[in-house]
């Protein structure tokens, strides 16, 4: 029987329909109530430094839960939170980011309240976000507040990007009839239409007939769009070769048996740059064409040999069918299982997707030589997440084919960096929560994790047991790399990394490390106790500030060409 229930144990009860366990956020004036009504709900709350963290930390929960969620309040918290809004937007991962308000009393009268820029408007920061979100409330009218909420989720779930519902603080405890709750969220997309469904679904097929060299790529709209399910079902069914990008390293085994490497264009090691770009059928899986996902936009996949799957449109060599990919793969799969479509084999690889494997160790730790043994390092249930930049980079010659169940993502599109610091915390946390994750990772440098170093607070006190690799080579490598190997500003303020976890959570146990040299390296990443990662342990990876990983080298030039063909051109 319906009963009264407050708005604010209505949009928390919300939440936890979508599966979300744990919010982050930052408590202020406008919202301590309705923080209450998150306990009411059987709802976690994780409590943050700053906004920031908080934004992060809902964007890696929702890579691992499916969803997200963290409360701050009206004004300076809500745009300390902005940029990781931006990052999910641009990435897009479904967030929501509730905001107390001051009262409606207050706005309606245009008191010049704190949190305010002292004018009598209180709009100017919701016109802000509706940049970064697709969708948006405040609920001002408690009339229209459930199916505000109601509308504002169901967009977040259907396009997988952020909403903002602001809540004022005299809104949240006032009630509604909880009958309201009887029409569940919109969990799933549409059906296609199964007439043109079919139709696209065939002409697939008929590809797959005739051409002679098909492959797959797997890109980072795979994983956003959560189809890696149904990827990996395609690579086994057909056992032509696959690729990833960038952008989706670590979101799908890379041990189906006919992996083909790293696909990036330029950035790409001659052999899978050729067969990629030769193939005269590529099935082209969430393509994500920005610039570091395409080597500076050098690679070449023509329209008229991709099959290409985004969210809501499937374009088949060149002409789009507004089409949801999730239901078009699992057609095709079925009909794939049907065993009656015979399909022309392609060439098996023949080359190895990780020469830097070969590596000899040199006198001193290297880029290259780290990557390489770190792929060596991971186990089946790893979470690994890697910063923006020099990690996010690095880590693609990690070599991951001969071990399942190893999931990593990075930043690529929108890349603000000490992103990873924080997202790793909403990953782990998650991870604890669904117990999926055996050992969480983070890998960044030392210019991001300066940024956000204060999560890691809060990684101690959930008791996480986080390795972070930290790399040291004594400034901003990407940037040096792309101008200015000497300059002053790309360089930062010395740190003692052995002090991080003394200084943020003293009294839980922690472990420091400092690596220089390859044998170094190796005897830690084969230590049966370190492996064991039961506390959280701190990696310090001394490097020279030259140096850099190969991918790196080649993606930092093609920057700096790109941006002097358009200052030429302007």
């Amino acid at each position: 029987m319906a009963q009264k229930m407050e708005i604010g144990s209505y949009l928390f009860e919300r939440i936890k329909e979508l599966g979300i366990k744990t919010v982050f956020g930052v408590p202020g004036d406008y919202e301590l109530v309705l923080l209450d009504m998150v306990f009411d709900a059987g709802v976690n709350w994780a409590g943050n430094a700053n906004e920031l963290i908080a934004s992060y930390a809902a964007d890696g929960y929702a890579r691992v839960n499916g969803y997200g969620a963290f409360v701050t309040t009206f004004g300076p918290g809500e745009l300390s939170a902005y940029c990781g809004m931006a990052g999910q937007y641009a990435e897009y991962v479904p967030v929501v980011h509730i905001v107390g308000y001051p009262s409606t009393k207050a706005m309606k009268e245009r008191a010049i309240m704190h949190h305010s820029l002292g004018n009598g408007n209180f709009g100017m920061y919701h016109e802000m976000v509706r940049h970064i979100t697709v969708a948006s409330t405040v609920l001002d009218d408690l009339s229209t507040a459930p199916a505000e909420i109601d509308r504002v989720l169901n967009a977040m779930v259907y396009f997988h990007r952020p909403v903002y519902i602001g809540v004022p603080v005299d809104i949240g405890p006032q009630t509604v009839s909880s009958h309201y709750l009887e029409v569940p969220l919109q969990k799933s997309l549409p059906p296609n239409p199964p007439e043109l469904e079919q139709l696209v679904v065939d002409q697939i097929i008929g590809l797959l007939s005739s051409r002679k060299n098909p492959i797959i790529v797997v890109d980072g709209g795979a994983i956003r769009n959560r189809v890696i399910e149904e990827c990996t079902e395609l690579i086994k069914l057909l056992q032509i070769p696959y690729f990833i990008t960038a952008m989706s390293k670590g979101g799908i085994s890379e041990a189906l048996g006919c992996f083909g490497g790293v696909y990036g264009g330029g950035a790409s090691i001659d052999e899978v740059r050729r067969y990629v770009e030769e193939s005269d059928l590529v099935l082209f899986i969430g393509s994500y064409q920005s610039d570091f996902n395409t080597g500076e936009f050098t690679a070449n996949i023509a329209p008229s040999v991709s099959v290409d799957f985004q969210r809501f449109v499937v374009n088949v060599l060149g002409t789009e069918h507004k089409l949801c990919m999730n239901y078009v793969l699992r057609r095709l799969i079925s009909v794939l299982r049907s065993g009656n479509k015979k399909l022309q084999v392609g060439d098996q690889v023949e080359w190895d997707p990780y020469p830097l494997d070969r590596l000899e160790a040199p006198a001193k730790l290297t880029q290259d030589f780290l990557w390489a043994a770190l792929g060596g390092y991971f186990q089946p249930g790893d979470y690994v997440v890697a910063e923006t930049g020099t990690s996010a980079f690095g880590i693609l010659a990690s070599n991951l084919m001969n071990t399942e169940n190893i999931l990593m993502y990075n930043q690529t599109v929108y890349g603000s960096i000490g992103f990873a610091t924080g997202a790793a915390l909403g990953s782990f946390v998650a991870g604890k929560e669904s117990n999926t994750i055996k050992r969480g990772i983070l890998v960044t440098g030392e210019g991001s994790l300066q940024l956000t170093v204060q999560a890691f607070s809060d990684v101690l006190r959930h008791g996480l047991n986080t390795t972070m690799f930290v790399l040291n080579n004594d400034g901003y490598t990407i940037e040096r790399l792309i101008h200015g190997m000497e300059a002053s500003y790309n360089k930062i303020p010395e740190w003692d990394y052995s002090k991080i976890c003394p200084l943020f959570g003293p009294s839980f146990q922690n472990k420091y490390y400092r690596i220089e040299t390859p044998e170094q390296l190796l005897k830690l990443l084969a230590d049966a106790e370190f492996n064991a990662a039961n506390c959280t342990q701190v990696v310090e990876l001394i490097l020279d500030k030259h140096d850099a990983p190969m991918s790196v080298i080649r993606s930092a030039q093609a920057v700096e060409r790109f941006n002097k063909a358009k200052q030429v051109q302007e």
